[in-house]
C-alpha cells in the first residue's frame, strides 16, 4: 500500500503515490474535487502528502487543512507550496487564495493567529523563495530572516515567488 499522497498531480507521474486531481485527462489515481470533503481516504492513511500547486485553487482553506490533518499519519508531513501573494504566478485567474509568509498560521501551533479553531499542525519549516535576480544579492536569506518586514515594506519592490511550508500534524 503507498503511503504518499500527492494532491493536483496534473498528469505528472508519481509511481511510489497515489495522485488525485479533479480533471480526469491528467490521469490521477483518484479523481477528486478537493473542495469537497471528506476525501476519499481512511484516517491517517499517508506518512507524506504533497500539496504543490494545488491549495490556491481552493475555496476555503480550513476545511481542506481539516481532511489533511485527518488522513496524515501522526509523524507524517505535509509539504504544501503556493505562490507568494505578489509572484506573478499568484495572479492566475484560476487561483481563488492569496498566501504569505504567515499565511497558513491560523492552522499552526503557536501561529500567528492562535485564536483560528480546527485542528492544529506543528511547523516544520517555512521558506520564502525568490526568483534568481534576487538569489544572487542574496535578499531570500535576508527576507526570511525578517518576513515581516519584507512583506511590510519591500514585498513589492522585491516580489517573492514562492511560499513553501513543511507541516506536522498534532494529534491527541
Amino acid at each position: 500500500m503507498k503511503t504518499k499522497l500527492v494532491l493536483g498531480s496534473a498528469g505528472g507521474q508519481h509511481p511510489d503515490a497515489v495522485t488525485v486531481d479533479i480533471d480526469p485527462t491528467h490521469r490521477p489515481d483518484v479523481v477528486h474535487n478537493l473542495n469537497r470533503v471528506p476525501y476519499p481516504f481512511a484516517d491517517n492513511q499517508f506518512t507524506e502528502i504533497v500539496c504543490h500547486h494545488v491549495v490556491e485553487h481552493l475555496n476555503d482553506l480550513a476545511p481542506a487543512m481539516a481532511e489533511l490533518h485527518r488522513i496524515c499519519a501522526p509523524t507524517g508531513t505535509i509539504y504544501i507550496e503556493v505562490p507568494h501573494y505578489t509572484s506573478w504566478a499568484a495572479n492566475a485567474p484560476e487561483h481563488k487564495l492569496r498566501f504569505g509568509y504567515f499565511g497558513f498560521d491560523s492552522h499552526v501551533q503557536g501561529g500567528e493567529a492562535e485564536w483560528s479553531t480546527g485542528p492544529k499542525f506543528r511547523l516544520l519549516s517555512r521558506e520564502l523563495t525568490f526568483h534568481r535576480a534576487h538569489r544572487q544579492f542574496l535578499l531570500h536569506k535576508l527576507f526570511n530572516h525578517i518576513p515581516r518586514a519584507y512583506e511590510r515594506f519591500w514585498a513589492y519592490l522585491f516580489p517573492a515567488e514562492h511560499v513553501k511550508v513543511r507541516l506536522q500534524p498534532i494529534k491527541r
